[in-house]
């Protein structure tokens, strides 16, 4: 809005039918006014009217997925595959390393996250493996269950991972226990005791050497499913 306003005449004539020029630029930075509806506006500057993109989450994802894909082609390949539980590889793309998430096959190549010969589109799956693959997965296990806003500046995605996980679990399984149940089998999942009130708890393997996700359910007479990590 500042810029905006710069690049008026700042004398408040009110010719606009806004009373002063920062009020103006207010209303042309939200779209509620064209800058040259401003008489004194010069050419060069009209081409601040047109709007720019709006930026999305998912452009944050793309971007955040982007740094860590830098960083994960910079690793040692074999070191990380041999830290992260993956299989090194070798073949005609060069040198890769092989995993699993949530029994799904990845391909971590030079030139990227690989999912079935194709380039990986999903940001969400890239943050993940590449964030693994960079850290070599070397910090250690602290043996106990935490939830998602225990780590570190996680509190801006908590609900971000409710709205994109938990609420779409709970449409998709609500008063289906046993679409659940078949469902966690399904993605390699075994049923297990856990430590919070739940009505089904169930381990699921995300990728090699890396701990279990326990997803559990029905609190409440509602599906309420929780994704922790120790």
């Amino acid at each position: 809005m500042l810029e905006i306003y710069k690049k008026l005449p700042r004398t408040n004539c009110g010719k606009c039918g806004v009373p002063t020029c920062m009020a103006f630029a207010l209303k042309v930075q939200s779209a509620q006014l064209r800058i040259d509806a401003c008489p004194y506006v010069t050419k060069e500057n009209r081409e601040l009217d047109t709007p720019k993109p709006a930026v999305t989450m998912e452009d944050n994802y793309d971007r955040v997925s982007s740094e860590l894909e830098a960083e994960a082609k910079r690793t040692n390949f074999k070191e990380a595959a041999i830290a992260t539980g993956g299989h090194f590889a070798t073949g005609k793309d060069g040198e890769m390393i092989k995993l699993t998430m949530l029994n799904k096959p990845y391909e971590m190549r030079k030139e990227g996250l690989f999912e079935n010969d194709a380039y990986c589109s999903d940001s969400w799956s890239k943050i993940i493996i590449y964030d693994y693959i960079r850290r070599k997965g070397n910090k250690p296990f602290t043996g106990n269950w935490v939830t998602l806003g225990y780590f570190p500046h996680t509190a801006s995605h908590v609900k971000a991972f409710q709205r994109s996980a938990e609420e779409k679990v709970a449409a998709a399984f609500n008063n289906k226990m046993n679409g659940l149940k078949t469902r966690c089998k399904e993605l390699g999942g075994r049923e297990t005791q856990g430590k919070m009130k739940q009505t089904i708890s169930a381990n699921l393997t995300s990728y090699p050497g890396y701990p279990y996700i326990c997803a559990s359910g029905m609190r409440m007479k509602s599906l309420r499913p929780v994704a922790s990590f120790f």
